[in-house]
């Protein structure tokens, strides 16, 4: 199977953090997007022109990281990331949202909103973006009490999701007052799969982070 996708996406390095804890054989294939000739190319594969794509074996093209993990768990039965009982299947399905929707989507508002000039910050839609990623965080601080992983004892696809938007989130928000996340991330960096996908993501994100007109602080 092939991936197409960008080292420094937090997307992409979901699946690819999913990809190694699976330990399947695949081919990357990294997409430059501000490239005017590889984006063109690259929206012949998918037509929105969002990174990860993956394409199956058999030619079949799958977008949407969740959607991908879940294709991946069904394709290869080893090391499961997608939990059987419902209730906890359930469970982890909220947690990606929340991840999703609220911590990656108040981390975007927050760092474009960084990036404006200081007497244009700070609108109500960022408060509220902000607000509501503080309530998320809270919510992941206190699930992770007593847990290893986001659903227990079983890393899972709400915990590759996890990684990288609990990695970018530090450029703008920091969260070391809630003890039982910030010690979560710190098992996260730990594992192999997260590691390697930390690894070769960094030096994109750095080059990326350098071309701002307001420098922001990471790592």
């Amino acid at each position: 199977m092939k991936l197409y996708y960008a080292p420094a996406s937090s997307y992409s390095q979901r699946v690819l953090i999913a990809l190694y804890e699976k330990q399947l054989d695949f081919t990357p294939i990294e997409v430059n997007l501000f490239d005017t000739e590889s984006r063109n190319q690259y929206l012949q594969i998918n037509p929105f022109g969002k990174i990860p794509t993956l394409i199956t074996d058999d030619g079949e093209v799958i977008l949407e990281a969740s959607i991908q993990i879940e294709y991946l768990d069904n394709y290869q039965k080893m090391h499961p990331l997608i939990p059987q009982d419902l209730k906890v299947n359930l469970e982890m399905r909220m947690l990606e949202r929340i991840i999703d929707v609220y911590v990656n989507g108040g981390r975007e508002a927050l760092f474009k909103d960084g990036q404006l000039p200081p007497d244009e910050r700070g609108k109500k839609e960022v408060v509220k973006a902000k607000r509501l990623l503080e309530s998320a965080c809270n919510l992941l601080d206190e699930k992770l009490r007593l847990r290893t992983w986001l659903l227990g004892d079983m890393f899972t696809l709400a915990d590759c999701s996890a990684a990288p938007t609990l990695s970018y989130l530090r450029i703008v928000y920091d969260y070391q007052h809630l003890q039982n996340l910030t010690a979560y991330f710190e098992r996260l960096e730990a594992k192999p799969s997260v590691k390697k996908v930390f690894e070769s993501g960094r030096e994109q994100m750095k080059q990326m982070l350098s071309t701002l007109k307001y420098p922001v602080n990471w790592e």
